[in-house]
């Protein structure tokens, strides 16, 4: 079920014309993770929760236009929490 939430985010912030495209996959994990963020000095985010951190370097991120990648990246970084 998390999948389809993550595919409904993305497939959100990748029609929203507002967003630069190089600033799509910062807008996808604020829009999935805000919550949890600790920290995103430089573009690198750190989320935690439960005690458990997890980090995202977005600078070096695949590109947005990568779906099948990028969701898969989104769902293994908030399921490693």
């Amino acid at each position: 079920m998390f999948i389809k939430a993550i595919k409904r985010a993305y497939d959100r912030v990748n029609l929203d014309t507002n967003i630069p495209e190089e600033e799509k996959i910062d807008a996808l994990l604020l829009k999935l993770g805000s919550e949890f963020l600790v920290s995103k000095e430089n573009r690198l985010y750190i989320f935690e929760k439960d005690g458990n951190t997890v980090k995202f370097d977005a600078k070096h991120a695949r590109a947005y236009s990568f779906k099948d990648y990028v969701v898969k990246d989104m769902n293994k970084l908030f399921h490693g929490f």
